[in-house]
């Protein structure tokens, strides 16, 4: 009988690296550093360090910039919840704030929408 062999050092899903908007809240916006299928880690500028506490559930709004076939411009957006695994502050206190790594499973299916705006 075989014996199922798993690494903790990998990660289960391929992560892209990239800098996406992301939207936590009206007011708390940031960039993605990589984002995967089933999570992503991003950078925020906040004033209320409380709101990313690891284990808090928080809603997500990732947008993205997509050229089509015959050349248009249109941005894409992907909401859902995500449920903060870590939290590492990066710089005590800048003009607008704290500047925080955040690391995020998300804990349903994100939703994918194309703005009418474009």
């Amino acid at each position: 009988m075989l014996a199922k062999v798993t690494f903790p050092n990998r990660r289960r899903r391929q992560r892209l690296n990239g800098g996406f908007e992301i939207s936590v809240s009206d007011k708390v916006k940031g960039r993605t550093k990589d984002v995967s299928a089933n999570g992503a880690f991003f950078e925020v500028i906040t004033d209320d360090i409380d709101a990313f506490l690891p284990g808090t559930i928080i809603p997500l709004e990732i947008t993205t910039t997509n050229i089509t076939l015959d050349s248009k411009i249109r941005k894409l957006r992907l909401s859902g919840k995500g449920l903060i695994i870590s939290r590492e502050v990066i710089e005590e206190s800048t003009g607008c704030g704290i500047r925080l790594n955040i690391a995020v499973q998300f804990k349903e299916k994100l939703n994918f929408w194309v703005p009418s705006n474009n």
